[in-house]
């Protein structure tokens, strides 16, 4: 590969493309195993640390994924489609759903799931109005497809709403948080939702088990009830390679 006449594209983001191209054109097929960063650089007419640069930026959008002592292989995971405007997916699926795997996906599995009595994070905590010291009932979930974690759910609830609700019993599943404000007789009426994009930390990439370098997206959900009162807060942390966010709406 030469570069072309004041081209500022660095030489490893055009062999990135080139190589996505050969996945999109279906010489590299999911499953498959890819050649080595020499037989890749001979291929694309680069250096093998151009090789190199390509394969990671491609592992960390998730079009590949290394094994380690195996090579890497073209990804296979299906996104999941995940609506972001919750009346059109409430009237058209029913309020129970919000996130369900693309077509023929599998569906989604959990794993980790823990609840605890400790302290908030320092944003929740002046969400939820509450004193320095003062503990939530905090409910942890890990989803996976296939065996590959997909995402991380946090619920965050003041004890006097938690209390005597199923979400307190040891054996409770993950927790839904609408369903344990119903429960707790404070249901939720208005919820707002916040999506960043950020860096995880390394708690986020060892238990989504992704690349440092891919990002996450990051969605907080407060919910408030009738008197307008910030009950429950959830945060649900996506590997960015996993999830397809979408929203529909009459114009």
């Amino acid at each position: 590969m030469t570069d072309a006449p004041g081209s500022r594209v660095p030489k490893y983001l055009r062999t990135a493309d080139l190589l996505k191209a050969a996945i999109s054109d279906g010489r590299y097929r999911p499953g498959d195993r890819l050649p080595g960063e020499d037989a890749l650089a001979a291929e694309f007419g680069v250096s093998a640390g151009t090789a190199l640069r390509a394969l990671e930026l491609l592992k960390q959008d998730g079009t590949v994924e290394g094994r380690r002592g195996s090579g890497v292989y073209v990804q296979t995971l299906t996104p999941l489609r995940r609506f972001g405007t919750s009346h059109v997916l409430e009237a058209q699926w029913g309020s129970a759903v919000r996130v369900w795997p693309s077509d023929n996906a599998p569906s989604l599995d959990v794993d980790q799931v823990s609840t605890t009595r400790t302290s908030p994070p320092p944003a929740v905590a002046s969400l939820l109005g509450l004193a320095p010291g003062e503990t939530v009932l905090r409910s942890d979930s890990r989803f996976l497809v296939r065996g590959r974690p997909v995402k991380l759910v946090s619920v965050f609830l003041p004890q006097e709403v938690a209390a005597g609700t199923s979400i307190e019993r040891s054996d409770a599943g993950p927790a839904d948080i609408r369903a344990v404000l119903v429960e707790a007789g404070r249901p939720a009426v208005h919820v707002r939702q916040e999506v960043r994009v950020r860096a995880p930390d390394s708690t986020d990439a060892d238990r989504l088990a992704i690349p440092v370098g891919r990002f996450v997206l990051d969605e907080h959900r407060v919910y408030f009830d009738a008197g307008r009162q910030i009950i429950g807060v959830e945060q649900t942390i996506m590997d960015s390679a996993s999830h397809v966010l979408e929203n529909e709406f009459d114009l």
